[in-house]
């Protein structure tokens, strides 16, 4: 999933902001707190980002709904829960970073709705088009077996030089786990590579092997070419270019909030609460080029995923330094 532009405050879920009443909310020797002074208190902390998540996720839900449905939402979690080592590593993680599984599940509906906004208000002119077909290398599969050392990656050469099979060898010695079991393949385009890995995989053709080890940060790797295509024609390659030009749009902070606030400035926003009438006032009002860049800086460093740790979960060493 994207990092969003919002904040999501998980420690409101399940409150409802709007109406209060004298209802005791908490009691002890010392008194009551009445749901009044807990509105109070929790409007001055964490009130204006959970006022502008509900409001923002109510107007895009209301237009995009339909398509980020619960089945929709439940897959998602689904597969976040498989890619960080399956339900107890997830939760362990969540807990960690102060989310339940329904509170996390809202965050994700609201990073859907938010994309589904970016992909309905987004339109790329053929200059853009052109321009990143050009650029654009074609995805390819290879296999690799990932060992720390140079002399047990020479020995593995040589028994792959006599025959043995780059598969099994690579489920049996590679250290990268999240590749080993499946013979060490991984699909990746460029840019998703540490380079030394990525400049000597693409100089391979399909069907060759490098003949000695490839140092990264990570060790030494054995690398098989298995499937390199060739790039198709404009029209053919069209909707893997504009699906890549998305996917840069969805990391722009800045541009998310253009978009956004252009669909808040036609929602017909009011605020009753006066305290909280400067909510929305980032999306409702054009906003400095400083003070968006300042908004999107913060915006964003609040709005992070859960990360894995490596008590939780191992990732591949490769995968790993495509996000760096």
């Amino acid at each position: 999933m994207k990092k969003l532009l919002l904040a999501t405050a998980t420690i409101l879920a399940g409150l409802t902001i709007a109406g209060c009443s004298d209802s005791t909310v908490a009691s002890s020797t010392a008194g009551k707190i009445t749901e009044d002074e807990f509105y109070e208190a929790m409007k001055e902390t964490v009130g204006t980002s959970m006022l502008q998540q509900l409001i923002i996720e109510d107007v895009l839900d209301d237009s995009y709904g339909d398509k980020v449905t619960d089945e929709v939402v439940d897959k998602q979690y689904s597969t976040e829960e498989e890619n960080y080592g399956g339900a107890e590593a997830f939760e362990y993680i969540m807990l960690q970073q102060g989310y339940t599984a329904d509170s996390y599940k809202d965050t994700i509906r609201l990073n859907l709705l938010i994309e589904e906004a970016v992909k309905d208000k987004t339109k790329f002119t053929e200059e853009e088009i052109q321009a990143a077909y050009d650029a654009y290398v074609p995805p390819v599969t290879a296999a690799h077996i990932l060992v720390e050392d140079e002399e047990t990656a020479k020995d593995l050469i040589t028994q792959l030089n006599d025959g043995a099979d780059f598969a099994k060898l690579a489920t049996e010695n590679s250290v990268d786990t999240a590749t080993a079991p499946n013979g060490g393949e991984i699909t990746f385009a460029s840019g998703e590579m540490v380079p030394e890995f990525e400049e000597a995989a693409y100089a391979l053709k399909e069907g060759e092997m490098t003949t000695e080890p490839v140092a990264s940060e990570y060790g030494f790797h054995i690398i098989k070419m298995i499937e390199k295509p060739e790039k198709g024609t404009l029209e053919e390659e069209t909707d893997t270019i504009k699906d890549q030009l998305l996917t840069a749009k969805l990391a722009d902070s800045a541009a998310i909030q253009e978009v956004i606030s252009g669909i808040m400035q036609d929602a017909n926003i009011l605020i009753d609460d006066k305290d909280l009438a400067t909510a929305m006032d980032a999306y409702l009002a054009p906003a400095t080029e400083e003070s968006a860049t300042e908004e999107s800086a913060t915006e964003e460093s609040a709005t992070e995923e859960p990360a894995a740790d490596s008590s939780a979960t191992e990732e591949s060493a490769v995968e790993e330094s495509a996000a760096e």
